[in-house]
């Protein structure tokens, strides 16, 4: 996803498609341990050059392999991604994070694609399978918030009958 500045001024006022696969699992996996494989990256849209700037439109398509947030098994996890990155020469006209200085008379889209892959992997996931999922253990169980106040209602707070004697200490009245 590298271009040539004088390459791409040949099509000045037109717009170029885009269309590539590309392979980031490995670089995925470096820079995020959950990630356990992702597919190839689709990469389509298109670029437009203008006098000072060329902007890409991308758009990107494929799926990363997680690990459930309950049982850690895989789930498949698609996304879609559309952004609208814009390259310049100049520092002055880096206005924000959609921006971003060409190298020399080079433009490389590639740590844009994987930045915005990166940004994308959520934090959890959950499998559809709950069947698998643990209810319970030792000395614990997953219960509903429904089942949780009516355990609260259930339960009064009990007091320590050695210190029952000190329930009505406040109330009485000094003589």
């Amino acid at each position: 996803m590298k271009w040539s500045l004088i390459q791409l001024q040949k099509y000045r006022g037109k717009r170029i498609p885009l269309e590539q696969e590309m392979d980031v699992t490995t670089y995925l996996k470096e820079h995020n341990h959950d990630v356990r494989d992702a597919s190839l990256v689709r990469v389509t849209g298109d670029i437009a050059v203008r006098q000072d700037s060329v902007v890409i439109r991308l758009v990107l398509d494929g799926t990363f392999t997680l690990p459930c947030a309950r049982t850690f098994e895989d789930v498949i996890y698609p996304y879609h991604i559309e952004s609208v990155e814009t390259y310049v020469d100049k520092e002055e006209n880096v206005l924000d994070e959609m921006h971003h200085m060409m190298d020399g008379d080079k433009i490389d889209a590639l740590p844009v694609v994987e930045e915005l892959l990166l940004l994308e992997i959520p934090m959890q996931v959950y499998s559809d399978n709950v069947e698998n999922a643990l209810s319970e253990g030792k000395d614990w169980n997953v219960i509903t918030e429904e089942e949780l106040e009516q355990q609260a209602i259930q339960e009064e707070p009990k007091v320590d009958p050695r210190l029952a004697g000190l329930a009505d200490f406040f109330d009485k009245k000094e003589d």
